[in-house]
């Protein structure tokens, strides 16, 4: 999730909850010194269960009301943390790594098209009314393509390619964090390198230096034919002095 759109959903709860807030306090001036001890205790517990000897009053859903706002503002505030976190890491990573990262992005771009609209051709030329053929269809389907495959064919190349931005991400993400696991902070990828296998994928090797030591990164890929989607997988090893 993009960090303006995080902060919009901030923005909106936040509104929501002092909204909440007020009509809270209005009921508040309405209930009894019992049950405002109760509610002060229930914000400090979280226990929804106290409610119980006064029923489920106005005063007692506001308070539940703003209690459950506040949490979910509290989770989008770790959102907004860790999505603000991902888009620095992005920013600042190596040119090597980005170019890696697009090389990713393109492939499975161009895969997925392709897949989507195979999937779309063998859809439209099965004969859904015969109840037999249509069963081995969708198990044939299904065992190829996965149990998504219908969904699938409906993407957009808008959602498609959002999804895979997002996957190459988290592959690149994902090795910068165990590089600096074993190197420490990156101080020097010269020797990180975006190389192509014997079928002109890409893949990313070489060594990193950081404040700790060095890191040695290997990748291995496969797929990228026939119906079998590009994946690789991507090692990294500490090297020792």
């Amino acid at each position: 999730m993009k960090t303006e759109e995080i902060k919009n959903r901030i923005a909106k709860k936040e509104e929501e909850t002092a909204k909440t807030e007020k009509l809270l306090q209005k009921y508040l001036n309405d209930a009894s010194r019992e049950e405002i001890l109760v509610i002060g205790e229930f914000f400090k517990t979280g226990d929804y269960s106290l409610h119980r000897p006064f029923g489920y009053t106005d005063a007692w859903g506001k308070a539940v009301a703003l209690y459950d706002a506040r949490n979910t503002l509290a989770k989008y505030q770790k959102q907004l943390e860790a999505a603000e976190a991902k888009e620095n890491t992005l920013n600042e990573m190596p040119e090597v790594l980005v170019q890696f990262k697009n090389n990713l992005i393109e492939r499975w771009d161009r895969y997925d098209e392709w897949k989507k609209e195979t999937i779309r051709e063998k859809y439209n030329n099965f004969d859904y009314h015969n109840q037999e053929e249509r069963r081995s269809f969708y198990r044939e389907m299904r065992e190829t393509w996965g149990v998504n495959w219908y969904e699938f064919m409906y993407m957009t190349t808008e959602q498609i390619h959002k999804a895979n931005v997002q996957a190459a991400e988290t592959i690149v993400l994902n090795l910068l964090d165990r590089t600096v696991e074993f190197a420490g902070k990156i101080t020097d990828c010269k020797g990180l390198r975006v190389d192509y296998d014997n079928q002109g994928y890409s893949i990313i090797n070489g060594l990193v230096i950081g404040e700790k030591g060095k890191a040695r990164v290997e990748s291995i890929g496969a797929g990228g034919y026939n119906i079998q989607r590009y994946h690789i997988r991507v090692l990294v090893k500490e090297v020792r002095a």
